[in-house]
């Protein structure tokens, strides 16, 4: 891995995600905003623009996000849904099962040990939700296949579903679904037009549940390797069944995670086969969906978006059979995949990497909980931190200090100008891009100082260009002022022409 300035990231930061929402001051461009340097004659309009729409920005999922299995069960653990560790972003609940051993009619009732009424869980359904949580039921599991062998079936499914999201308000569906619950049929060759009516029925069951749920309703898959990126090697049976679903809803999938456990040996796009829980099969596996791959029938199965892939991994060693990865091996495959830094020997279809790719699943909340949150602390600093990384969380507002900040785009984002922008009212709801995507940064009083070339000592290298490996460094350099000690500062940057947000990385100003 590189290093900027002598700053090297890690896989522990000193970083602090902060969460809150604040409130929120409109501020206007100052003059000086308009008299910035000749590379960055845009950030004036982008000022402009920021005035403008900064108190329109609604809550929504982060770009990279930490996504758990929460157990309807006690084992490991009992564990309520308020318990659920901060770093979570969506919580997927285990499981919405059929009413009938291999049946398409669905039931879920919260288990009583923990929720003595459904009003109990629904409440804290709802708590979750307003923290900005994103809470999905999920179908099947390992032991509970979900089976639609006809068009009854189909309607049975779609119905059983609507009841149980609008009983329970959920967000999304995620659709888990292994054993027998998908299985090729012979003579039933192109994903594109499935004939294995296990297959077709379900297609036709979702797309009915779909027809009546919003536009916003969240769809998400953890398919197994084998009925996915399976398909490379053979496309009968399980291997590849999946397809035929990803197909069919790849413009509706929010996101997919593959579990990258309880895994065999697998082909990449490139031909090569790799071992899960090495870095390589973590990052074949994810460019398999994102370069797209030839399925085994030699039909090519198109690339889906980054950031509809997520990479899943067990929490721990015993929450699965095999595919247990080291936080700092997953952070190397996450450094290929969104930076394009190689890891390891595999060579991505696009070497520049993915800035959008998605995050982490886990299986599951449980196993994470049980040993002290071993999984979704670690990947919880390094998503929070992939793009902005700063070398201090405090600075003395009595002595005054510098903090060092290192941005890290990624090679496709070389030579792109950046601006690092610093607010005091907190991340959310954050701050809408003209390119589309949303400033984890409130815009405030505060903000336009960063664009005051008069300011240019105290916020050094907040305007500049990326070096050809995508990265800048910049400094915030605080003299003293005790008045302002216990203050936050919020810190994200963004790319011209706007379409590009970093996390964010706070600083606080110490007594």
């Amino acid at each position: 891995m590189r290093e900027t300035s002598n700053i090297r990231r890690t896989t522990t930061y000193a970083t602090t995600h902060h969460r809150a929402a604040t409130g929120r001051a409109r501020a206007r461009a100052t003059p000086a905003a308009r008299r910035i340097l000749p590379p960055m004659r845009n950030i004036q309009v982008l000022a402009a623009y920021l005035v403008a729409v900064s108190p329109l920005a609604a809550q929504s999922t982060p770009d990279r996000m930490l996504i758990g299995y929460w157990h309807n069960w006690s084992s490991p653990n009992t564990l309520h849904l308020t318990a659920i560790p901060e770093a979570y972003d969506v919580i997927n609940i285990a499981f919405a099962t059929p009413t009938v051993t291999n049946g398409a009619t669905m039931q879920f009732s919260p288990y009583p040990t923990a929720y003595p009424t459904n009003q109990s869980f629904i409440n804290d359904v709802a708590s979750l939700q307003s923290a900005g949580k994103k809470v999905l039921i999920s179908i099947g599991g390992a032991n509970h296949p979900v089976i639609v062998d006809s068009a009854a079936d189909a309607q049975a499914f779609a119905a059983s579903m609507l009841q149980l999201i609008t009983t329970y308000g959920f967000d999304g569906l995620d659709i888990d679904l292994e054993g027998n619950s998908f299985s090729i049929q012979s003579g039933d060759t192109d994903f594109r037009n499935p004939t294995t009516p296990r297959i077709v029925h379900f297609i036709n069951g979702l797309n009915q549940l779909l027809a009546q749920l919003p536009a916003d309703f969240i769809l998400s898959a953890a398919p197994e390797t084998a009925m996915v990126q399976g398909g490379m090697s053979a496309y009968a049976g399980v291997w590849g069944a999946y397809l035929p679903v990803l197909h069919a809803f790849r413009t509706r999938f929010d996101w997919v995670h593959v579990q990258h456990y309880n895994s065999g040996t697998m082909f990449g796009r490139d031909g090569q086969i790799y071992t899960p829980g090495t870095i390589d099969f973590h990052v074949a596996m994810a460019d398999a969906l994102i370069g797209g791959f030839t399925a085994s029938s030699g039909i090519a199965f198109a690339p889906f978006e980054a950031h509809q892939i997520a990479i899943g991994l067990p929490a721990t060693t015993t929450a699965a059979g095999s595919g247990y990865t080291a936080p700092w091996m997953v952070h190397a495959a996450l450094d290929q995949l969104i930076l394009g830094e190689p890891s390891a020997s595999y060579q991505l279809a696009d070497a520049d990497g993915y800035p959008d790719f998605r995050g982490l699943m886990t299986w599951s909340i449980n196993w994470d909980v049980l040993t002290n949150n071993s999984f979704s602390q670690p990947h919880r600093d390094y998503l929070d931190s992939v793009f902005l990384h700063v070398d201090t969380p405090t600075i003395s507002a009595a002595s005054g200090g510098t903090a060092a900040f290192s941005l890290t785009a990624g090679r496709k984002n070389a030579g792109r100008n950046h601006l690092l922008l610093v607010g005091f009212t907190g991340t959310e709801p954050g701050t809408p891009l003209p390119g589309g995507a949303t400033l984890p940064l409130n815009f405030d009083a505060l903000t336009p100082a960063a664009l005051d070339p008069a300011l240019s000592s105290i916020f050094s290298g907040f305007v500049g260009t990326l070096d050809p490996d995508g990265e800048a460094t910049a400094h915030l350099v605080v003299p003293p002022i005790p008045p302002l000690a216990g203050l936050p500062l919020t810190f994200a940057y963004t790319l011209d022409p706007w379409d590009f947000a970093s996390t964010s990385v706070q600083v606080t100003l110490t007594p």
